[in-house]
């Protein structure tokens, strides 16, 4: 948002920076020699790409991912100088960027592998490429059982350095490491193969950040890579995982009270009459709604923390205005945290509470929230 229209915003969601380094530095304490490869993908989880990575540049970070091309141009173009992979899947036009710019390609299908030897010849140069192995997601990647023909693809090409080798888990937000483990077993088999045919990759990586919580075999042994994501932000993957890495999150979401409106006992609040007044009741009204970032799902679920005294969300969420029964202490101008760096609403938590996830609360937040760098 341009700094002119700063003083007009209602809604502002504040980035400690200092936060997210000192996640860095506690993430590189758990994972010891592990190299950290920083997600920013969906614009840094919402907390603002091109502030979050200059801020981990300062501090030493030499690789992000991204999803998308679109991303990997932006992070270019805003000078960020690390190596930057791209996790999906790329278009031909996708591809002969990449390899201009040197950005890592995902392999995860076959079909592309003699396609990107072709144009890294046609401009005469090296395509940097990082192996998608599919352990159990189902999503993307090169299937186990396509190893054999994989090694053989992967010696016939002459243009292409294999710069990494990975898979990405399903559960390792779960109680339940199970599957999680199989998926371990799988990806070691694969590189135990192809180490074999005498092919070895400079990176191997699986680790997210629920496994950086909870497995620490995939940070150890054959594994020298690590991909952080959304515990780079602060926020834990889920109530499932262990606490094991200590992290602040790096996102406030905070607006003011407007209003604070009288209703009568049985009176409706919101659209769709979801909500009745119970008795004689105090509403504040907050200028924020599911345009700025909170979905509908907060509708009779979410609460919101008024000078340290929690408050219950009622009526249907709007798009540009939410309702909360308060009590007197409750005056006009009194600042509301949605989430933030509090104990009593930290984004997991609360999103477990409405029923989703952190991710979801923090790259739900739109362009009309003004972002406050500290």
């Amino acid at each position: 948002m341009s700094s002119s229209f700063a003083k007009f915003s209602k809604v502002i969601a504040e980035i400690d920076l200092n936060n997210l380094v000192d996640n860095l530095k506690n993430i590189r304490q758990q994972v010891e020699q592990a190299e950290v490869i920083a997600v920013v993908k969906a614009n840094a989880y919402g907390h603002g790409v091109i502030e979050v990575c200059h801020r981990l540049e300062e501090n030493d970070v030499k690789y992000f991912a991204v999803a998308r091309m679109r991303e990997a141009m932006e992070l270019d173009e805003a000078g960020i100088r690390g190596k930057i992979l791209i996790f999906g899947r790329l278009t031909e036009k996708d591809l002969e960027a990449a390899i201009e710019k040197h950005f890592r390609i995902t392999l995860m299908n076959l079909s592309d592998l003699k396609k990107i030897d072709d144009l890294a010849s046609r401009f005469n140069q090296k395509a940097f490429v990082h192996i998608n192995i599919d352990t159990g997601m189902g999503r993307v990647g090169i299937f186990p059982q396509q190893v054999d023909e994989l090694i053989r693809g992967m010696k016939a090409m002459k243009n292409i350095e294999f710069e990494g080798l990975y898979s990405h888990f399903s559960t390792s937000d779960t109680a339940d490491k199970s599957f999680a483990r199989l998926q371990i077993e799988r990806f070691i088999a694969v590189t135990k193969k192809i180490a074999e045919s005498s092919i070895t990759f400079p990176m191997v990586h699986m680790a997210n950040s629920g496994a950086i919580l909870d497995l620490p075999e995939t940070w150890q042994g054959i594994f020298n890579a690590v991909r952080p994501g959304i515990m780079l932000y602060g926020c834990y993957p889920s109530v499932e995982t262990s606490e094991s890495v200590a992290i602040k999150p790096v996102m406030t979401l905070k607006t003011k009270v407007v209003e604070i409106r009288e209703l009568e006992a049985g009176q409706p609040v919101s659209y769709g009459l979801r909500y009745y007044t119970k008795t004689k009741e105090k509403i504040a009204v907050l200028p924020i709604g599911y345009a700025d970032g909170i979905a509908r799902i907060f509708t009779n679920k979410g609460r919101v923390l008024i000078n340290g005294r929690l408050y219950s969300i009622v009526g249907t969420v709007t798009m540009d205005q939410i309702m909360v029964r308060v009590d007197e202490r409750v005056k006009e101008g009194d600042e509301v945290i949605f989430w933030g760096n509090n104990e009593k609403m930290r984004p997991s938590d609360v999103a477990e509470r409405v029923g989703t996830i952190a991710y979801e609360l923090c790259t739900g937040i739109t362009t009309r929230v003004l972002k406050n760098y500290i």
